[in-house]
């Protein structure tokens, strides 16, 4: 009992003694008056502070001041590059061969049945032209052969492919040579030639209009049928039979020549068609059932030569070699 009333009497004197003691004045006020007090003993610091940084800046000499204080604006502005000279850096020409390149660009090019007879003497002549050669060929009527001695070199592909079907590539011009030339072939399985002509020719312009490259159609005087004009201008639209035996290659090539155009016409493509005639020349094939392979293969054999009706119809032959100059 004595020590309760004892610790009772205690506590309210350590209570009265701190309740008559007077606040210390070092002590923060109570939260309600804290923007008051940074008011009142804050601000004038941070004020007198952002004065003095002021004034130490304003009257700071910059270094171009000190070094050229006589240099006027307009000099000022002459010294510094303008926007006009970065624009004219960034506007490069197209197909600017860049600093420590020497000659021309490579070109990127596809060759389509570039392994016959005349697909590979086109592929020796790009070559040569220092051109970058992509072949596609399915070897129906072309031959490894013709394009073995390009193996290994690091600027030819080869691809076996039918153009029947689509393909991806990334090229600048694209020579579109396959297709069975020759009668013997051709009438071989005339819905595969009529396919590779349309739907061959369909994929390849697609490709030219996807990747924005040049097309050449390798077309023939086939298109002017049994012609009644002699020599055929290309104003001569022929005499043309649309179901005949050899209307597969020639109403194929027609309508190949029909398609480029239309994409020429509508889409923009940049088309040259080239209507070849008899060909003769290396790497053509023997028993093709063309007039010189014919009589080659007749002369070797120690046989008559065959010459077909009265003998008066007429020809025009060149070699291989003026063809892909």
């Amino acid at each position: 009992m004595t020590s309760e009333l004892i610790h009772r009497t205690q506590t309210s004197q350590f209570t009265h003694r701190n309740s008559d003691s007077p606040p210390d004045s070092n002590c923060p006020p109570k939260s309600t008056n804290r923007i008051g007090y940074m008011l009142r003993h804050r601000l004038p610091f941070l004020l007198l502070g952002v004065a003095i940084a002021a004034a130490f800046f304003h009257l700071l000499p910059s270094p171009s001041t000190a070094a050229a204080p006589h240099v006027s604006l307009l000099e000022t502005n002459l010294a510094l590059p303008t926007r006009r000279v970065l624009m004219e850096d960034h506007t490069e020409k197209k197909g600017r061969v860049p600093i420590g390149v020497k000659g021309k660009r490579q070109k990127r090019i596809v060759v389509t049945g570039g392994a016959g007879f005349v697909g590979s003497h086109l592929v020796d002549r790009l070559m040569e032209r220092g051109d970058s050669v992509i072949v596609v060929d399915n070897f129906f009527t072309g031959r490894k052969e013709n394009v073995l001695h390009h193996m290994g070199n690091p600027n030819f592909e080869l691809i076996r492919h039918d153009v029947v079907e689509p393909i991806l590539l990334e090229v600048d011009q694209i020579y579109h040579l396959a297709c069975p030339a020759s009668p013997v072939h051709y009438k071989f399985n005339p819905v595969k030639t009529i396919k590779t002509n349309v739907v061959g020719t369909l994929n390849m312009l697609g490709l030219a209009k996807r990747v924005g490259a040049r097309f050449l159609l390798t077309s023939t005087s086939e298109v002017y049928g049994d012609p009644l004009q002699h020599p055929q201008a290309e104003t001569y639209w022929g005499n043309v039979n649309p179901i005949g035996v050899r209307s597969c290659y020639d109403e194929g090539k027609r309508t190949a020549e029909t398609l480029a155009m239309d994409y020429h016409r509508g889409a923009g493509i940049e088309v040259r068609i080239a209507r070849i005639f008899n060909t003769y020349g290396p790497r053509m094939c023997i028993d093709d059932g063309r007039v010189v392979s014919n009589f080659v293969a007749q002369a070797l054999r120690k046989e008559p030569l065959t010459v077909y009706g009265d003998g008066k119809q007429t020809r025009s032959f060149q070699y291989v070699s003026d063809l892909k100059v």
